[in-house]
């Protein structure tokens, strides 16, 4: 040292820092628990990215197949005449931002095969124009199926996925029956209204509930099963920006009139949504939390290393050395092995996310154990999407807690009296 002191961060001070970080074999407790900081920092990091690229690969995943089936914005047309509905339909295809609106009939109903098996399923009555629109659907329908027959006046085909298929026991040209809850009056009560479909076509959208539970139906036939007579239950309207949903209601309602019910895909979906966003915050809050307590183990190796260095820090002290200089010292030596369990837990983490199908086809080829089941996740693989606006953020989380914890002991460190530690040497 010149003077008995250095620059700032400078030479001598790194050279100490990394000294320091090689502990010798007398210093071994140090050396380990700085590896365990290390390693617990790295995985801390790792879980943090993995947890939060595959909740928003989830979230992203799940709601572009949910706005890929389903409709952005609705209006209730419920007990309206198909007069005022078609009516409706023209102003809201007008609406700036619209893309598309389709008459729909929802209703639930009981899909059995001739070989006996049965499952509850939700009937989409559509005109085949409107369903072909649906690229999701329509694409995915698999080869010896389309729309033939789809909306045929003898014989009507449907689309039902391939869940429901495998579950019903049918392919393409078998026929299903459904029956209808809302019956026709007899003398005797209500009848539930029964009518044979043959199966047009076996769709596969990537999202259980649909694959397992959905009916496509020519909306004529709908109507006279469900006894809708010429009417439909909702508009289903698409738009430019699902997010953006506000906007276009507000307009729909000037255009449509005051009476009419307008409601878009939040409503519908809420709880869905709602249960998303704060699963992710939770779990962001409890993986930063294990992100501190890592950083703080480095704590416990940087007062072990102060503790077995206090004569080094007496004989720096009594040549000149300033309790900035020591704090320096000991702040980079803690600090670099953050910011080297940061490195790797970025690392490791942003090549999980990168490669998590591959990943997952490793595991479930070696234990035959399916990771991600699509019946209860409701997709069929596990999504994950890198947001490096977080990573940023974790870094930047990682790196001020870490800093914070060292400083403190770091600080600590430079009070030490060089004269009471010789003292005792």
């Amino acid at each position: 040292m010149s003077n008995g002191r250095s620059a700032p961060f400078g030479l001598f001070e790194r050279m100490l820092a990394g000294r320091y970080l090689r502990a010798k074999r007398a210093h071994g407790g140090v050396a380990l628990i700085s590896i365990i900081s290390v390693v617990a920092i790295t995985l801390a990091v790792m879980a943090l990215i993995i947890t939060m690229s595959v909740m928003n690969g989830f979230r992203e995943t799940l709601l572009s197949r949910i706005l890929g089936v389903y409709g952005h914005v609705y209006v209730d047309t419920r007990n309206m005449p198909g007069s005022e509905i078609e009516r409706l339909a023209q102003l809201a295809r007008e609406a700036p931002d619209v893309i598309h609106v389709a008459p729909i009939i929802n209703a639930q109903g009981l899909a059995t095969s001739e070989s006996g098996q049965a499952s509850g399923v939700l009937v989409r009555g559509i005109s085949r124009e409107n369903l072909q629109a649906l690229s999701i659907v329509a694409d995915s329908i698999r080869d010896g199926g389309g729309f033939s027959n789809f909306e045929g006046v003898e014989a009507p085909s449907i689309l039902i996925g391939d869940r429901l298929a495998a579950n019903l026991g049918v392919g393409e040209g078998m026929a299903i029956s459904i029956l209808s809850p809302q019956g026709a009056a007899t003398p005797f009560g209500l009848t539930p209204r029964r009518k044979s479909f043959m199966v047009g076509g076996i769709f596969s959208v990537g999202m259980a509930e649909v694959d397992a539970g959905v009916v496509y139906m020519p909306i004529e036939q709908a109507q006279i099963l469900f006894g809708k007579g010429d009417g439909a239950d909702e508009l289903e309207i698409r738009i430019g920006n699902p997010d953006r949903t506000m906007a276009v209601m507000m307009e729909l309602r000037s255009r449509l009139g005051p009476d009419v019910t307008i409601y878009d895909w939040r409503a519908k979906s809420q709880g869905l949504a709602d249960a998303l966003v704060v699963e992710r915050n939770v779990m962001r809050l409890i993986l930063m939390v294990l992100v501190a307590i890592a950083a703080l183990n480095i704590v416990t190796g940087l007062i072990m290393l102060v503790k077995n260095k206090s004569r080094d820090i007496a004989i720096l002290r009594t040549m000149g050395a300033t309790k900035g200089a020591i704090t320096r010292v000991f702040f980079m030596a803690s600090a670099s092995l953050g910011v080297i369990g940061l490195s790797l837990g970025l690392l490791l983490g942003v090549s999980f996310c990168l490669n998590i199908e591959a990943i997952q086809n490793f595991i479930q080829a070696v234990t035959g154990f399916d990771v991600f089941p699509g019946t209860v996740y409701s997709l069929e693989t596990l999504p994950a999407r890198v947001e490096w606006g977080e990573v940023l953020g974790i870094s930047i989380f990682t790196i001020l807690v870490t800093f914070a914890a060292t400083l403190v002991t770091s600080w600590w460190a430079s009070r030490f009296d060089p004269v009471e530690a010789l003292r005792y040497e």
